[in-house]
């Protein structure tokens, strides 16, 4: 039921946007209005797609049954790469802004807010590919269907790239307009460090979104190890060893290239978790 779960994700986010000014300014709640906003927001969405469970579309009735811990732990495992993912956001930008203070102060984290932000986005389109083909492949690898399985993977791969490629050419061409998005006051230091970070860094893009949706397609066949391996190495492990590494030899420049550095690396580990399945 992709409509209730669009409208869910679409709700929940204007809730968050428009309560956000609603409980900041009007209410004068300032900071704390935000969070809450924000803590209150995933309940929209849930309560939305709770619809579904009272549509004649739903094949799901819920009961009490006795909680099974080894069904618990196998369901950890196998979703443990996604919550890997959606964590080392938070670690990344607190490594990213670290290392930045110490080598530009506050204009260069100024930067990397630009960068980060921008890349948020970037990062939700692949991740919409990966969420979009996981299902699908959980349902071809369940049903025994391995050729539907592989087309699948090569279409979401292939979409990837293709995404890939449109983002980092828009990026190349247009980092000053985008900057400009960010940089209200004009401040030319901050637009020469955040143009050239986002070209640096959107190169990465290019690996990350075979990894984004490689990773989702690795959990959804139970490939739990694979899965799980390219989580960490992406999500801590390289992005972490390249920051420290090529800042220390590059200063900003080598915080920029981190990120692609560490997509490119977790590619190779990807593709191999990917062609062990092929060989399946």
């Amino acid at each position: 039921n992709p409509s209730i779960a669009m409208a869910a994700t679409l709700f929940s986010s204007l809730f968050n946007i428009v309560f956000d000014y609603i409980l900041m300014f009007p209410m004068g709640l300032s900071m704390a209005g935000a969070a809450l906003a924000t803590a209150i927001s995933p309940i929209i969405g849930i309560l939305i797609c709770c619809i579904h469970l009272c549509s004649k579309k739903c094949t799901v009735s819920l009961h009490p049954i006795i909680p099974s811990i080894r069904k618990l732990v196998y369901s950890c495992q196998v979703g443990v790469s996604a919550f890997v993912g959606e964590i080392s956001s938070g670690v990344i930008t607190v490594v990213f802004n670290m290392i930045i203070l110490s080598l530009t102060g506050n204009i260069g984290v100024a930067a990397y807010g630009v960068v980060a932000n921008t890349s948020l986005v970037a990062i939700a389109l692949f991740n919409g590919i990966a969420q979009g083909s996981q299902p699908l492949i959980s349902k071809s690898y369940g049903t025994g269907q391995k050729k539907e399985v592989h087309e699948i993977l090569r279409m979401a791969l292939m979409t990837s790239l293709f995404l890939s490629t449109i983002l980092i050419a828009f990026i190349y061409l247009c980092a000053p307009q985008v900057t400009a998005v960010f940089n209200g006051e004009h401040n030319a230091t901050l637009a020469v460090y955040a143009e050239k970070g986002l070209r640096l860094y959107f190169l990465g893009f290019f690996f990350a979104g075979i990894n984004i949706a490689g990773t989702a397609v690795l959990s959804a066949v139970e490939s739990v190890k694979c899965a799980f391996a390219a989580s960490i190495m992406r999500g801590f492990v390289a992005i972490i060893f390249f920051a420290f590494l090529l800042s220390s030899f590059f200063g900003m420049t080598g915080v920029w290239l981190a990120f692609p550095a560490a997509e490119f690396v977790t590619m190779l580990l990807t593709l191999s978790g990917l062609h062990q399945i092929r060989r399946r």
